[in-house]
């Protein structure tokens, strides 16, 4: 975890060596252990350094190309358009036909069938996947060896071909499945049961599931140790009876196969090694140990594949295994005046958000406080509906494909009451996350989490929960406080103190200006602040912390509705010490009205004259009067509106943020890299196809694709640290 995560690895290496010799030389006996785990330490960073990254080649990313490959997956429908994962073997593009073993998604519009293992030949632009703010889209496609993205593909010609016989099975037991669900119960208990008891969530509405996030029950229609660990002792407990020896082997074999037909997620495969490694435990007559289970189930999977390190579902059912694992028992103790069927949800619930608040919040910026009750109230049921639903569901898939009437009519008359038990379980699913979720303080948003204070968090997390663990060693008082001490200071420093860079934010304000610069000792100068207040109010909470209420200079480089009109938020929002006026055009009414509410402020407005300095960082006039340019630590960055004259950047500017759409005409060549600033689902200011093709020799990133986009101003270049 530490080679795919941490950069650069060899001063975490270094203190290994280092903890490795302390313990060496002060505990002698320990000195064959100590050296063993250096060992698989390095080891593990070796296997990590040398894992190859799943991404496009250089230079392909924005190129329009034609390509040619098998259907890898099963074709997935969603908001009116199909998803395809292909295998490539073929790609024609500006340099020619090339051979090609990508995977990449696809997504077509239209009505020509495609299935899995068929031929397809495709046109479109191809795209390294997107970073959304709440959610690592490239991560999660890079778990899937997917590469890159076609948005809007043209689907040319399919050629029906069989495709590997293991996925044709698994894809039409899923089909079977998934038909007979929808035929016994309406939506959405249907989408509902499909997603809790196969992991299937391709059909849940939008709005139930960010519900579910809120309420903290998101976890059910994930395939988790819970139903791999209750699925085997159903299984156990129904044939132990009568074959006793086999059993443990046909609940091995069920939890494969229940991990495959759920699709072999990173969860999903985690909870089935788990529940392997419990079951060979059990036939070899020993104790199984959850942590020794763990640590084991980890390993394996990062040895065969590092980047799932990335992965947040991983890192999430890692997490919260170890916190139901290390603490549920201890919380369910101190709750002996709750229901006994309440009391252990409700307790593992606990247990697994104190394990991994720090990643939700970094992650999806919001921690559900509701999830306790929420889950007391759910997962009692769990095996019901497990039972009822997924027994019912595959009997009457299984009886269907016989495709004989009489055994239709039997599929009927013997699913029917299972399924509609389990759709009257799933209606009261779909009623406490309803209710729940929709509650006014039902979670905890926080817009701002950056990995630094991940770190903070991980750090003062960890030590929590190990001071609840080891709390019998309390009495060397002296080395706990020096430990506590110094966890203290590193949370402070991650917390408070600047890292130290220059930030630059292209804010996702939609078609507009907003850009923000953060300095290396956290003085921030604002350009402009775009159309729509709440959209500015939205994307400036996400890069700046709660307590950051200063804005040290205000930088207006036009007066139009689209680059001040949520001026007036910006006023509310912040104490301005300067507000700086630069625009090359008339004031407009908009401009006159927000110097005045400046002025009744007490906020001095002046004109533009000369540079502007802030913390070593200076912005200055560009040669064409209408653009500024951002120097920091030997960077250049220019800030361009669509009125420049300008047709490509000067030689020494490192990249471009191209506000309000971009240009009408620019002829290159790409450098650096470009932002464009341009609304989602809208026309207005969208950038023109030929500007984007004189940009394509560099990285164009855009805020309706990514949301607010940061680049960071060091060492004399500019970068994207997450895009």
């Amino acid at each position: 975890m530490a080679a795919v995560l941490v950069s650069p690895l060899l001063p975490w290496l270094l203190i290994a060596a280092a903890l490795t010799a302390v313990v060496a030389l002060t505990h002698p006996r320990l000195v064959l252990l100590a050296g063993l785990c250096f060992a698989a330490a390095l080891i593990g960073a070796l296997r990590g350094a040398t894992a190859a990254s799943v991404e496009l080649p250089p230079g392909l990313a924005g190129q329009v190309v034609s390509v040619s490959g098998s259907i890898d997956d099963d074709p997935l429908d969603r908001k009116g358009a199909r998803h395809l994962t292909v295998r490539l073997d073929h790609m024609v593009s500006t340099g020619g036909q090339v051979h090609s073993g990508l995977r990449i998604q696809a997504a077509v519009y239209g009505i020509m069938p495609v299935h899995y293992g068929d031929l397809v030949l495709l046109s479109g632009e191809l795209q390294s996947p997107p970073r959304f703010d709440q959610f690592d889209y490239r991560a999660y496609l890079a778990e899937q060896g997917i590469a890159g993205v076609m948005p809007s593909a043209k689907l040319i010609r399919v050629t029906a071909h069989p495709g590997d016989p293991l996925h044709t099975l698994l894809f039409a037991i899923r089909h079977a499945v998934i038909g007979a669900v929808d035929r016994a119960l309406p939506e959405p208990q249907a989408a509902l049961l499909l997603g809790v008891v196969f992991g299937y969530r391709a059909a849940l509405p939008r709005l139930l599931e960010q519900q579910m996030i809120a309420s903290g029950l998101i976890h059910i229609v994930v395939i988790s140790g819970l139903k791999v660990s209750l699925l085997a002792r159903i299984v156990q407990q129904a044939i132990g009876r009568w074959l006793p020896r086999a059993a443990p082997l046909i609940a091995l074999n069920l939890m494969v196969a229940y991990a495959l037909l759920a699709g072999a997620s990173a969860a999903a495969l985690r909870a089935a090694a788990m529940g392997v490694f419990v079951v060979i435990a059990g036939r070899l007559r020993r104790d199984s140990q959850v942590f020794v289970s763990l640590a084991l189930t980890g390993a394996l999977m990062l040895g065969l594949k590092p980047a799932l390190a990335r992965d947040i579902s991983f890192q999430l059912s890692f997490a919260g295994t170890a916190g139901i694992a290390a603490m549920t028992d201890s919380i369910a103790a101190r709750l002996r005046w709750f229901p006994a069927t309440l009391r252990d949800p409700f307790a593992a619930t606990i247990a697994a958000e104190a394990a991994t608040w720090p990643l939700m919040l970094a992650n999806f910026h919001q921690l559900s406080i509701v999830a306790p009750a929420a889950n007391a109230l759910v997962l009692p049921l769990l095996p019901a509906i497990m039972v009822l639903g997924g027994g019912g569901a595959l009997l009457a898939a299984a009886l269907a494909a016989l495709a004989l009437p009489v055994f239709q009519s039997a599929s009927s008359f013997i699913s029917w009451p299972l399924m509609q038990a389990s759709g009257a379980i799933a209606a009261w699913f779909r009623l406490v996350i309803e209710t729940t979720g929709s509650l006014p303080l039902a979670a905890i948003v926080m817009p701002y989490f950056p990995p630094r204070w991940l770190a903070a968090a991980a750090i003062l997390n960890g030590g929590a929960l190990a001071g609840v663990k080891l709390r019998q060693f309390f009495w060397q008082r002296k080395v706990w406080a020096a430990l506590a001490a110094a966890g203290l200071i590193v949370i402070a420093l991650l917390l408070i103190r600047p890292d130290g860079r220059v930030h630059v934010y292209a804010l996702d304000v939609g078609t507009g200006s907003a850009v923000l610069m953060r300095t290396a000792n956290g003085h921030q100068v604002l350009i402009d602040a775009g159309p729509d207040p709440d959209r500015f109010a939205q994307a400036i909470g996400q890069v700046l912390p709660p307590t950051a209420r200063t804005i040290d200079c205000w930088l207006i480089t036009g007066g139009r509705r689209p680059d001040i009109g949520a001026g007036a938020a910006v006023l509310q929002r912040f104490h301005v010490d300067a507000i700086v006026i630069a625009d090359p055009d008339p004031w407009t009414a908009t401009l006159r009205n927000l110097v005045q509410q400046a002025q009744a402020a007490g906020v001095p407005v002046t004109a533009a004259n000369g540079p502007i300095s802030v913390d070593a960082a200076s912005l200055s006039v560009a040669g064409d009067g209408r653009s500024w340019v951002i120097d920091a630590d030997r960077a250049r960055l220019a800030v361009i509106p669509p009125q420049t004259s300008w047709t490509s950047l000067a030689s020494d500017v490192s990249g471009a943020i191209f506000i309000s759409g971009g240009p009408v005409e620019w002829q290159g060549p790409g450098q650096g890299l470009s932002v464009i600033q341009v609304a989602a689902n809208s026309r207005d200011g969208l950038p023109v196809r030929a500007v984007l093709l004189a940009m394509s020799g560099a990285p164009v990133f855009r805020t309706d694709r990514l949301g607010t986009i940061e680049l960071v101003m060091q060492g004399g270049r500019v970068r994207s640290p997450s895009k």
